[in-house]
């Protein structure tokens, strides 16, 4: 998408799509890394790089990956920018279920969030990835970034801490017939469902569970 695309974290080294064989793994990172951006707040900006995200779907080799992106970027380009950036807001911002920051959506604004914020923190720079000033370390497109580009042990613990809160939020995205909620339901289906989680939780993850390791050759 070019430097010119907007992002949520800087990082201290070089780092590059998976090489790895199975090209569902690669799909998967670049879902994760597209979905990243889609998830931003729609400004200006963000309108003028969807046609650099438009580009970047042509190169997954996954076909219903591939449709669900380009159907949500050609819905985004349909309308009035004022008029998705309102849809956005209503999305995201009136629901605690719904809200883009995950520790949220666990413990809202409870003493607990604070040590969860800093372990996420912590998963970051112990990485070798470190957080923009301006945003919180649980922020939904920052967390995406990093599962995207981070080393499997490191992106597999992240997905392990947030995995529940994105399963909420996906379910409330959906249920409020969202355009945004394929897209959740599409990364909570490339990655991996932790073994911890408890059965009672949707599992949307199907066709994860074959590919146990899907980011084995993450880049550092």
């Amino acid at each position: 998408m070019g430097e010119e695309t907007t992002t949520t974290m800087a990082t201290n080294m070089n780092t590059e799509w998976s090489q790895a064989s199975d090209e569902r793994m690669d799909d998967a990172r670049k879902t994760c890394k597209l979905t990243s951006y889609l998830l931003q707040y729609p400004d200006p900006a963000w309108r003028e790089g969807l046609r650099g995200v438009r580009t970047a779907v042509q190169s997954l080799t996954d076909e219903t990956m591939k449709k669900i992106l380009l159907n949500f970027v050609g819905e985004a380009e349909s309308v009035d920018s004022t008029y998705w950036q309102d849809k956005y807001v209503r999305t995201f911002d009136f629901d605690k279920k719904s809200n883009l920051y995950l520790t949220y959506a666990l413990y809202g604004d409870e003493r607990d969030r604070g040590p969860a914020l800093i372990e996420l923190k912590r998963r970051y720079e112990a990485a070798g990835f470190y957080m923009e000033l301006n945003e919180l370390p649980d922020y939904l497109p920052m967390v995406l970034e990093f599962i995207a580009e981070a080393p499997s042990e490191d992106a597999n613990g992240v997905i392990s801490s947030c995995y529940k809160s994105l399963v909420t939020i996906t379910d409330s995205v959906l249920g409020q017939k969202s355009p945004y909620g394929p897209l959740l339901e599409q990364v909570l289906k490339v990655i991996p469902k932790p073994d911890h989680v408890d059965e009672e939780v949707h599992d949307h993850s199907a066709a994860a569970h074959s590919v146990p390791t899907w980011m084995g050759r993450g880049s550092r």
